[in-house]
C-alpha cells in the first residue's frame, strides 16, 4: 500500500498488485520495488512510490528491440503521460492506418495519432488480416493525452465543440491508458436510435474477429470504440 494517493483516513491507501504489468522500451515488465527488481528498473511508468518502477528482467525479448512488430517495426518510439501521469511508450500511427491521414504530423496534443507499442503491434496484425478480407479498418483517434482529455471533456460541458459530444472524465478514458481505439465503422451515434451496423462492412468484420487479434467492443452505445485486452478477448455480445 502506498499512503499519500488517496482521500479519507489514513489507513485508506493505493493498493498496487504485486507485479502490475508494464512496459519499458518495448519490453514486458512488471512494477515492484527497485529493490527486488534483478533486471533494469525504469522510473515512471508504475503508479506509486518513486522506488515502486518498471522492472525488465536482463535479457528480456521482444517482437524487435522496440516491442513493435509488422509495419511498426523500426518506428520511433517516445514516451507520452496518460492517466495518473503513468508514461506509456507510443508511436506515430502509419498514415495509412488513420482514418484522416492529415493528422500523422500533429503533435499529440493536437491529435490522437498515437498507439502504445503494443496495442500498435496487435492492431497491425488485425488490420492487415481485414484488408486480405476486404475490409480496410483505420483508426480515428487513438493514444489520448491528458490535455485531449480534457478538451472533450470542456467540450461535452459546455457544448461548445466537437458537437458537444459525450466524453469521459479527463483521468478515466481508456483512450489515457493506451487500450482504447476508436475505428472507422461509419455507424451509430452516441444519441438517437439503437446503432444499426448491418451495412458496415467494417464493423461486421471486427464484429467476428476483432476478438482473434485480442480487440474487444465495449461500449454498447460506441460501435466505434473498440479496446485492446489481449488473450482475454471474447466475441462482443453487442450487435
Amino acid at each position: 500500500s502506498v499512503a499519500g494517493l488517496c482521500p479519507g483516513a489514513a489507513n485508506i491507501q493505493c493498493c498496487i498488485p504485486k507485479g502490475t504489468a508494464c512496459t519499458a522500451n518495448g519490453k514486458s515488465g512488471s512494477c515492484i520495488a527497485t529493490s527486488s527488481c534483478a533486471g533494469t528498473s525504469v522510473a515512471g511508468l508504475c503508479p506509486g512510490a518513486a522506488n515502486i518502477q518498471c522492472c525488465v528482467a536482463a535479457g528480456g525479448t521482444s517482437g524487435s528491440s522496440s516491442g513493435l512488430c509488422g509495419s511498426y517495426v523500426g518506428a520511433a518510439v517516445s514516451s507520452i503521460k496518460g492517466n495518473n501521469n503513468v508514461m506509456y511508450s507510443v508511436v506515430k500511427i502509419r498514415q495509412e492506418h488513420l482514418t484522416n491521414p492529415g493528422i500523422y504530423s500533429s503533435a499529440p496534443t493536437a491529435a490522437d495519432n498515437t498507439m502504445t507499442t503494443s496495442t500498435a503491434c496487435a492492431f497491425d496484425k488485425m488490420a492487415s488480416a481485414a484488408k486480405q478480407a476486404g475490409a480496410r479498418v483505420t483508426v480515428t483517434s487513438g493514444f489520448r493525452t491528458v490535455a485531449r482529455q480534457e478538451y472533450f471533456w470542456n467540450c461535452y460541458q459546455t457544448k461548445a465543440c466537437n458537437n458537444g459530444n459525450l466524453a469521459a472524465r479527463p483521468g478515466t478514458s481508456n483512450h489515457g491508458r493506451g487500450v482504447a481505439l476508436d475505428l472507422n465503422t461509419n455507424c451509430g451515434s452516441q444519441t438517437g436510435a439503437k446503432p444499426n451496423c448491418g451495412g458496415s462492412s467494417v464493423y461486421q468484420w471486427l464484429k467476428n474477429n476483432g476478438h482473434k487479434y485480442g480487440f474487444k467492443r465495449t461500449v454498447q452505445s460506441e460501435p466505434w470504440h473498440w479496446e485492446y485486452v489481449g488473450a482475454s478477448a471474447t466475441p462482443s455480445s453487442f450487435t
